[in-house]
């Protein structure tokens, strides 16, 4: 009976610990099941328009206000006051330098009473619950850190927030980053009997996961060179909607401690933004993932400019750029000369492509946001992005990998170099500064210039350059040893080397490579262009197969400046009109459409954008925005585009329903598109309006009458062949 027992005992408790095994299997899945639904969107806050207006950095304190129990701070150390110094915090979008110590804690363990005789090793280890982990470090003298402060810019999106090419709405997705796995019962019961100070600080944990929401808000409250402790609930840490992912070991629903220590702030710096679609995936910044299979975040990169720069534009791709750079690992606390830092990358000279890769993903979105003459200092955050980062074929230290590096930036000089129409097909490249300020002194719109251009044929693969004595096929100097004169907009010369005078100013000379000699768009497409027969010849050595090149040296003498429309006198813009006009009216009867559709539009555009006129002027403009719409109309019908033809005769017969020509107009349209019913109707009233178009629109009635016969007889056809 006794045997019998405890054999059912042992069954029993053998049950008791499957089932609750089969329990903490169920609740892992529950958990990862509610962590992966859909992230719901906070009901929109309604506004009030005369709701009062605050300043950035009183919207820091009240948020710190309004956190409540979320967000508690202890100031553990304040500074002694010197004389008459008063102590200074950090406003809205400083930068601020900092020391941190964190923990995680469990939210069962924050009130766990203290074992008898438990003491910390530090002031901060006296101030967290007996079960806290040790997460990260940067005191060297806690945890063994590496010894440099963190930096942290307090504007309202910079802690911690991704960037938007890296979100989850960018990747196709709205679900909330998964959960880190649940330790199991032996790890975390280990981790609640180990105290503090013994815990290790995890190589795969980087102080830029650890600046959650409540570190910011703490840190805009606390004084230069204040110690503090500061608790953080996970509303605020990182179950924030802006939180980065959780660091390996620390669940979403931890409590964050954090010892933080004010080191220094400053007001100058601002924070790169990276767009990962100008990255490569080299680790420097473009969309990796991390250990556990996460789209990990864009870096953090601070920019401090020590000296402005001249102009105002910046480089882009494929800008050619001339800068100057040293590499530093961050190593120890900042001094009055700044941060004590070992040097990696020597000062050097780099001549590259803006966005071609040779500078990291970081970097390279530094110096698109410098001009010419800047210096400035470029921080990047520690992780482990910086493992595969080379800059000057040297690779970035260890010490930096867990600190952070520092470039001093000196752009020199950079060279224009566009794409212009953005398919990889025509590149302009300035080798000659002109006389004006760029786009204010090119010119952009349709007028008369004044320019020299040569052009050379290359094949486009396997050329090394033109040596001097190679001769253009073709110079505007040798033809007639004077500028070349033409308007822009009428197709006189290749669309790629027009564009490219569009984007010039006086006295700028370029170098203009069209990649595909025989494009039917942007090369040579009439005999009447200047320089077209001698390209066509050289092109005619060449295999159809073999793709060639054609490259210009184009230089922008002069331009007549075209009026400005929102300064001149009615009767100067009605004059630049007419001239426009008719050089549609011109193009139109070469044939050349979609030149002339564009010197219609842009006359219409220009006409329809006058505002203020009296009766007699709105009369004047009226009657000559009539003519040119009815023109374009022309256009449109010869080109085929019937839909577009009507809907603008159909806009200018709402102001005027009795205009007899744009019914005329219309009717030719319904006639195309097989709307026969409607073109009789135009007709009628045309003819109604206007007694003296009677015998055309009889001609015109019978042969409506004709198509409709054909297209009946045609619709008979295909439907007895249809059905045999």
């Amino acid at each position: 009976h006794t045997r019998g027992a405890r054999g059912a005992g042992r069954r029993f408790t053998m049950a008791s610990t499957s089932a609750a095994a089969t329990v903490r299997a169920d609740l892992i899945r529950w958990c990862e099941r509610v962590e992966s639904r859909d992230r719901r969107e906070a009901p929109p806050t309604p506004t009030l328009w005369n709701r009062e207006k605050i300043g950035k950095d009183v919207a820091l304190a009240r948020e710190l206000h309004l956190a409540g129990g979320a967000v508690r701070k202890r100031v553990t150390h304040a500074p002694s006051p010197s004389g008459d110094a008063v102590a200074v915090n950090p406003g809205h979008a400083w930068e601020v330098w900092f020391h941190v110590v964190a923990y995680a804690v469990r939210p069962d363990a924050v009130d766990a009473p203290r074992e008898e005789g438990e003491t910390g090793a530090d002031e901060m280890d006296a101030r967290v619950p007996s079960r806290a982990r040790l997460i990260l470090s940067t005191r060297a003298d806690v945890g063994g850190g590496c010894g440099a402060p963190h930096r942290l810019i307090l504007d309202d999106r910079s802690d911690g927030e991704r960037e938007s090419s890296n979100t989850a709405e960018a990747a196709g997705t709205t679900r909330r980053e998964r959960r880190r796995p649940l330790p199991s019962r032996d790890a975390e019961t280990d981790a609640q009997t180990s105290p503090p100070s013994s815990a290790t600080t995890n190589a795969a944990v980087y102080p830029g996961q650890l600046c959650v929401r409540g570190l910011a808000l703490a840190l805009a409250s606390t004084s230069i060179g204040e110690r503090c402790v500061v608790r953080v609930r996970p509303t605020y840490a990182y179950l924030h909607p802006r939180a980065r992912p959780c660091p390996r070991g620390v669940d979403v629903e931890d409590d964050i401690w954090l010892d933080v220590e004010s080191v220094r702030a400053s007001g100058d710096a601002t924070r790169i933004r990276i767009d990962a679609t100008r990255t490569r995936a080299d680790g420097a910044g473009g969309r990796t993932r991390d250990e556990d299979g996460d789209l990990a975040t864009a870096p953090v990169v601070h920019k401090t400019v020590t000296r402005e720069g001249e102009g105002w534009e910046s480089p882009r791709p494929p800008f050619e750029i001339v800068l100057e750079l040293v590499g530093r690992a961050c190593a120890m606390e900042p001094n009055e000369e700044g941060p004590n830092a070992s040097v990696f990358a020597p000062r050097t000279r780099v001549r590259c492509v803006s966005g071609d890769g040779t500078l990291p993903a970081p970097l390279s979105a530094a110096v698109d946001t410098m001009r010419v003459g800047e210096r400035c200092v470029v921080w990047c955050e520690p992780g482990a992005y910086l493992e595969d980062v080379v800059v000057c074929d040297r690779r970035v230290p260890a010490a930096g990998v867990a600190a952070g590096v520092e470039f001093e930036l000196a752009l020199e000089s950079m060279v224009h170099v566009r794409d212009l129409f953005g398919d990889g097909i025509v590149f302009k490249r300035r080798e000659k500064e002109g006389a004006g300020e760029f786009p204010a002194d090119c010119p952009v719109h349709d007028c008369a210039c004044r320019a020299h251009f040569s052009v050379r044929v290359r094949p486009s693969v396997g050329f090394s350059g033109f040596s001097d004595d190679d001769d253009p096929v073709f110079d505007t100097r040798n033809a007639t040893g004077e500028p070349l004169e033409f308007t822009l907009g009428c197709g006189t010369l290749p669309e790629a080397l027009e564009t490219s005078f569009r984007l010039a100013v006086p006295g700028e000379v370029s170098r203009v490579t069209l990649n595909d000699a025989r494009h039917p768009r942007h090369g040579y497409v009439g005999e009447d262009q200047p320089g077209a027969a001698a390209v066509f010849a050289a092109l005619a050595k060449f295999t159809g197969k073999e793709t060639v090149a054609l490259e210009f040296v184009a230089e922008l003498v002069s331009f007549d400046r075209p009026v400005n429309w929102h300064r001149a006198s009615l009767s100067a813009m009605l004059d630049e009109a007419r001239k426009l006009k008719d050089e549609g009216n011109e193009l139109l009867a070469g044939g050349k459409l979609a030149l002339a559709r564009s010197k219609y539009e842009k006359t219409v555009r220009n006409l329809e954008g006058l505002r203020g006129l009296d009766p007699a002027e709105h009369e004047a403009v009226y009657d000559l925005r009539r003519k040119t719409t009815l023109n374009l109309a022309a256009a449109l019908q010869r080109s085929g585009e019937h839909a577009a033809a009507i809907a603008r005769l159909e806009k200018l017969l709402d102001e005027d329903p009795d205009d007899a020509k744009a019914l005329w107009r219309r009717s030719v349209s319904f006639l195309a598109t097989h709307e026969h019913a409607r073109a009789r109707s135009d007709l009628s009233r045309c003819a109604e309006i206007d007694p003296s178009t009677a015998e055309e629109v009889r001609a015109q009635l019978r042969r409506v009458e004709q198509r409709e016969i054909e297209g009946v007889a045609r619709e008979r056809a295909v439907a007895e062949r249809a059905l045999g």
